[in-house]
């Protein structure tokens, strides 16, 4: 249940200019709330990152602070931002539905 919930927390934070760092993201979403995780996926083929992020906040408060704002500009670069959609395919989904087919038999 903690993971989910701590899933639910998460932001996805578009379009991140290639010059801002998990240390700027971190910087500029923490003045919303507390933050636990930060995510910069980057490309081994071209060494930079893939232009999104993935946040996690620890309160659900602090997300929807972030969320609330209307313009997320940072080094001059406007982020798209918005709750991160849980994926039908997660692990956490697929162990519930494995547990709950286990509990039918």
């Amino acid at each position: 249940m903690a993971a989910t919930l701590a899933r639910n927390l998460q932001l996805y934070v578009g379009r991140v200019a290639w010059t801002v760092g998990q240390k700027e993201l971190k910087e500029y979403f923490t003045q919303f709330g507390p933050v636990k995780k930060i995510r910069l996926p980057w490309n081994k083929d071209t060494g930079f990152h893939k232009q999104y992020a993935i946040v996690q906040y620890r309160t659900e408060e602090g997300m929807n602070n972030a969320l609330g704002r209307d313009t997320h500009l940072l080094e001059g670069n406007k982020m798209v931002v918005q709750r991160k959609q849980l994926n039908a395919n997660s692990s956490e989904q697929f162990r519930r539905g494995l547990a709950d087919q286990n509990a039918l038999q």
